[in-house]
C-alpha cells in the first residue's frame, strides 16, 4: 500500500507543471503583440527630425532595445487603404482587393470610397479571401483589439475584432488610443492589438512633406509613444511579454498645381469610365462601349513624359498590380510629385502641398519598420534594410504569437532574424506551482514517516 500511494504522489508530482501550463497560471506569459501605424511617417523623418533637434527619446529608446529596418518596401499603390490592409494580410494588393482608396468593383457593380463610412466598412469589399491578423489570431482561439484600423469594420470570414473602434474619430487621442488598447491588455485579455494614428500624414498634405507641421506632429507622437512605454513598464503582466512593433504605411512628398496632368487633353471623358476621383496619382479606366482598351492607350500613350501609360496585363510584375478585376483594362499613374486631375475646366484645383501613392520604387514611398520586446532581437538594421517588405508584417506577428499563418504573399525568412525563439515562460518560477510541489511534497513525508 506504501509503494501504491508513493507512486500515485510522484506520479502527480510529476505532472503538476504539464497541468499548468496548459491552464491559466502561465496565460499571461505568453507572447502579446501591439502594432501601431503612424500614417504617412517617411523612412528618412527620424534623420530630419534629428538635423531639428526635435526630441525623439521615444523612438531612439525603441531602437536602442529592438530592431529598427530604416526603410522597407511597400506596395503598389503607396495609398493609405491598400497599404494598410496588406500590413494586415501579408498580402499584395491585387489579391486582398483594396486596390486603392477609390476604386470601382464590377463584380458587385459598386464603389469602393475610403471618405464613405458605408463603402469603407462594408464587407462586400473586404471578405474576397483575404485574413486579416485578427481574424487569425482569433481562429486560434484567441482574443483581438483595434483602435481604427482599415477593414477592422467589417465582418471578415465572419469574424471582426474581439474589440474595436468604430466609425473613425479623429478626436480621440493618441493617448487616448494608447489608453483603451491597455485597458483590452489589461482587463479583456486580448493578446494582440492594432491602432492606426492619422499623423503624420495629416500635416504633411496639408503643409508639406518637410514642414515644421510634421515635425510637430511627429514630436506629439513621440509624447505619446513614451506614455505607452510608461504604461507598459508599470503593469508587469503586461512588460514580461508585450512586443511592440510600429510602422508607417507610405512615405510623402511635395506637389504642386504646376505640376498637374489632366487626362480630357488627350481622351474624352465620353470613351472611359473610371471610380469618381477629383485628383490622384493613379486612375484605373474602364472602356465604355464602342471603345477598347487599346483605343484608350493609343491615345494616352507618350502623350505626357510625366504619365505612366500601361494595358493592365503589361504592367511590370514588380508592381503585383494586374490580376484584380477592380484594377481597371487601362492603367495610368504619374511620375513622384505629379497629379492627375481628369479635366482642367473641372475647376478642381490642388490645395494640398503633398501627398503619396506613387510607384513604391521611389525612395520618397518608403516606409520604416522599428520593434522591441521579449521575442524581438536586437540590432538587426542595416542588413535587412530593402530586404524586409511591408507585407511581411504579418508573418511577424504570426511568428510572435505562434500563429500558422493564412495563405499570404510575405515571407517568414525575411522576417524571422527580427525574432528570439525561446520559451515563452518559466514555469518553474510560478510561486503558485512552488506551493503546490511544497504541498506535494510534504504529503508525501507524512505518507512516509506513517507508514515507517
Amino acid at each position: 500500500m506504501q509503494k501504491i500511494i508513493q507512486l500515485l504522489l510522484i506520479c502527480f508530482f510529476l505532472h503538476i507543471e504539464r497541468i499548468y501550463a496548459s491552464g491559466r497560471t502561465i496565460h499571461h506569459h505568453f507572447p502579446k503583440v501591439i502594432l501601431i501605424s503612424l500614417d504617412g511617417f517617411r523612412y528618412d523623418y527620424f534623420d530630419l527630425a534629428e538635423k531639428r533637434s526635435v526630441n525623439m527619446s521615444a523612438f531612439e529608446k525603441i531602437k536602442s532595445q529592438g530592431v529598427y529596418i530604416r526603410r522597407i518596401q511597400n506596395e503598389f499603390p503607396t495609398l493609405t487603404f491598400p497599404s494598410h490592409f496588406s500590413m494586415a494580410t501579408g498580402l499584395h494588393p491585387e489579391s486582398h482587393g483594396i486596390v486603392d482608396n477609390v476604386f470601382y468593383d464590377p463584380t458587385n457593380n459598386a464603389t469602393f470610397s475610403s471618405r464613405n463610412q458605408s463603402t469603407a466598412s462594408d464587407s462586400r469589399f473586404y471578405d474576397v479571401g483575404a485574413e486579416p491578423i485578427w481574424v487569425t489570431n482569433q481562429f486560434h482561439g484567441h482574443k483581438s483589439g483595434v483602435t481604427f484600423w482599415i477593414g477592422s469594420e467589417a465582418k471578415i470570414k465572419g469574424q471582426r475584432p474581439t474589440h474595436y473602434l468604430a466609425p473613425y474619430n479623429e478626436n480621440i487621442t493618441f493617448n487616448q488610443r494608447i489608453d483603451i488598447l491597455m485597458g483590452w491588455f489589461e482587463h479583456e485579455n486580448i493578446n494582440l492589438g492594432l491602432m492606426y494614428y492619422h499623423q503624420p500624414d495629416r500635416a504633411g498634405h496639408i503643409y508639406g512633406e518637410a514642414s515644421d507641421e510634421v515635425f510637430k506632429a511627429i514630436e506629439e507622437i513621440n509624447h505619446g509613444l513614451d506614455y505607452l512605454l510608461t504604461s507598459i513598464e508599470n503593469r508587469p503582466s503586461l512588460s514580461c511579454c508585450l512586443n511592440l512593433i510600429l510602422a508607417s504605411d507610405h512615405g510623402m512628398t511635395n506637389v504642386s498645381s504646376d505640376r498637374v496632368i489632366y487626362l480630357h487633353d488627350y481622351i474624352d471623358p465620353n470613351e472611359y469610365t473610371s471610380a469618381p476621383k477629383k485628383s490622384a496619382e493613379i486612375w484605373t479606366l474602364w472602356p465604355k462601349k464602342g471603345h477598347t482598351a487599346q483605343s484608350l492607350y493609343d491615345k494616352l500613350k507618350d502623350k505626357h513624359f510625366r504619365l505612366n501609360v500601361y494595358l493592365k496585363e503589361e504592367l511590370p510584375t514588380r508592381l503585383f498590380y494586374d490580376s484584380s478585376d477592380r484594377v481597371g483594362p487601362v492603367v495610368v499613374y504619374a511620375d513622384i510629385g505629379w497629379t492627375i486631375i481628369a479635366d482642367r475646366n473641372s475647376g478642381v484645383t490642388l490645395k494640398n502641398k503633398g501627398s503619396h501613392g506613387y510607384d513604391p520604387d521611389y525612395k520618397d514611398m518608403s516606409p520604416f519598420l522599428m520593434a522591441m520586446g521579449p521575442q524581438i532581437s536586437k540590432n538587426q538594421t542595416t542588413e535587412l534594410e530593402e530586404t524586409v517588405r511591408l507585407i511581411d508584417i504579418y508573418s511577424l506577428i504570426c511568428l510572435i504569437l505562434q500563429l500558422k499563418p493564412a495563405p499570404n504573399n510575405g515571407s517568414v525568412c525575411r522576417i524571422a532574424p527580427l525574432v528570439i525563439h525561446k520559451s515563452i515562460a518559466n514555469v518553474n518560477r510560478s510561486p503558485t506551482i512552488f506551493m503546490i510541489k511544497f504541498v506535494i511534497l510534504t504529503i508525501f513525508m507524512s505518507y512516509n514517516g506513517l507508514y515507517n
